[in-house]
């Protein structure tokens, strides 16, 4: 795949529980421009198809969506931009929780809230993860008409594992 490279497997277990180790699974590569710019970790059974600065992980329970943040210098400037860069997905992004988070020994931001699915425009709730891996920020995002606490642990999961490629 253009842009969403496995970069080897292992077996593993089922990922029946989304705790599965990331270890037991693939790595997962973001590509934007042609250049390598963020490695992620999933369980066997997440699939993924990529776009330029974007991967879609597709899990048995739940989606998250990760972006490139383009000309983002730092978390805290992205999380003002977060509702434009998810309008794909969800739109009228209005976050009413925000957390403090370390990932791969920066910090992050956490925001949960409301707006629309872009699909079909039903009201929603979003939860999304603003990050920097290296020179460049990254959102993650899972969304639904209700949050899936699944859904939420695997984004979180997954977040965790990124790294420069």
């Amino acid at each position: 795949m253009c842009g969403c490279t496995s970069i080897g497997t292992k077996s593993g277990p089922s990922a029946a529980s989304q705790a599965v180790s990331a270890a037991d699974g693939k790595s997962w590569v973001m590509q934007s421009g042609g250049a390598n710019v963020l490695k992620l970790a999933a369980s066997p059974d997440i699939k993924c198809v990529s776009g330029d600065g974007t991967l879609h992980f597709t899990a048995p329970q739940y989606e998250v969506e990760f972006w490139l943040v383009p000309g983002a210098q730092t978390v805290d400037g992205a999380v003002g931009h977060v509702s434009m860069q998810i309008v794909s997905e969800f739109k009228d992004f209005k976050p009413d929780q925000t957390a403090d988070l370390t990932v791969a020994g920066v910090p992050a931001k956490r925001l949960v809230g409301t707006g629309h699915e872009a699909d079909d425009g039903d009201p929603g709730d979003a939860d999304v993860i603003v990050f920097k891996i290296g020179d460049h920020v990254f959102v993650a995002c899972n969304h639904g008409e209700s949050l899936n606490p699944v859904g939420q642990q695997g984004m979180l999961t997954l977040v965790q594992t990124a790294q420069l490629p």
